[in-house]
């Protein structure tokens, strides 16, 4: 005759050394991403105004086409997550199954593109979501879905509100909204939104700080409570806030600890008769008048794969789920036969 109580013993003892022992309990983990698509302005751009401008733009001493003096956050949290998306200027316009970064100097959040040179408008250089439509349109051409397990990094509105002296901020958060919707809708689920540091704190900003100030905080409370719905509408997707804003306000805040002297003035300054050029660029946050230099953008590279590992879990394999359920089998038998005897 089966012994149910020693029975359900052995399941509970020997299941659960399984599950915790063989297989872990993976969802206490951070998500493993198979690419990652990443979408916005110069901040972000690998290099793509500079290959589709001849090497033009960004000019020297901008390093490689990157609008700093070395890799932008972009290239840290990709190698910090083992991914190498291909600059989008590389893809003769095919997404690839490594990921894309789409992103280029002088992206709006919407259509436009605002890069000048020498007084000249840049021609043909794509906003935010033309970068977005880029990844869709050849997908829907060949029937085909978005990657659900890759990243899609998404950090725009600096452009908006500087250079186009945007006040609108329900339109630029509206352009954000349509680019997580359009990509869920192609199979994207898991998102990275960057919100907008204190502009006013940069060197272009200084000299208007009030206006710039007020329109970034209305942009990220804005942006903070349409990702808390879109979190809620669109199912099984995970649309996670990078809270640049904090990062930054940090850095400012406690130079020091961060290896910082100087987190105000600019280390590279052009005029139209000589270049100014710091001795010592790891000590400054900001390269020119907006962009951080490539010590920042490791920050800010280090607080993206903090949000990252904090926000993304992975869900647990069969064998741990198969393994908890015998786990929970052989506790209901026991407190079954418990209840018998």
């Amino acid at each position: 005759m089966i012994n149910f109580y020693t029975t359900g013993r052995f399941l509970a003892a020997s299941v659960g050394t399984i599950a915790f022992t063989i297989t872990g309990i993976n969802a206490a983990q951070a998500a493993k991403f198979t690419s990652i698509n990443i979408f916005g302005d110069s901040l972000s751009d690998p290099g793509n105004a500079f290959k589709a401008t001849g090497g033009l733009f960004p000019p020297a001493p901008y390093d490689q086409g990157r609008f700093s003096n070395g890799p932008v956050w972009t290239d840290y949290l990709a190698d910090d997550l083992k991914l190498n998306p291909i600059p989008y200027m590389n893809t003769n316009g095919i997404p690839s199954a490594k990921g894309v970064n789409y992103a280029f100097g002088g992206a709006t959040s919407g259509t436009e593109n605002i890069a000048y040179l020498f007084d000249s408008k840049l021609a043909g250089l794509p906003g935010v979501k033309t970068q977005v439509d880029a990844l869709i349109q050849p997908l829907l051409k060949a029937g085909q879905t978005a990657d659900p397990n890759s990243l899609y990094v998404l950090w725009a509105g600096g452009n908006d509100y500087t250079y186009a002296g945007s006040k609108d901020t329900a339109g630029v958060v509206n352009n954000l909204s349509w680019a997580i919707n359009n990509l869920y809708n192609i199979g994207a689920r898991n998102f990275l939104i960057g919100n907008l540091p204190d502009l006013s704190k940069t060197p272009l900003g200084s000299s208007n700080p009030g206006n710039l100030q007020e329109t970034v905080q209305a942009h990220n409370t804005l942006l903070n409570q349409e990702i808390t719905k879109l979190n809620q509408s669109l199912f099984n997707s995970k649309i996670a806030l990078f809270d640049v804003n904090n990062v930054f306000k940090d850095v400012i805040n406690k130079p020091d600890q961060y290896g910082l002297t100087n987190v105000t003035e600019q280390c590279f300054l052009a005029t139209p008769v000589s270049i100014f050029l710091c001795s010592n660029p790891d000590e400054y946050l900001f390269w020119d008048n907006l962009h951080p230099t490539t010590k920042g953008h490791k920050l800010i590279a280090d607080a993206a794969y903090a949000t990252i590992q904090k926000e993304f879990k992975s869900t647990p394999e069969p064998s741990t789920i198969f393994a908890l359920a015998g786990l929970g089998l052989g506790f209901l038998l026991l407190k079954k036969n418990k209840k018998i005897a």
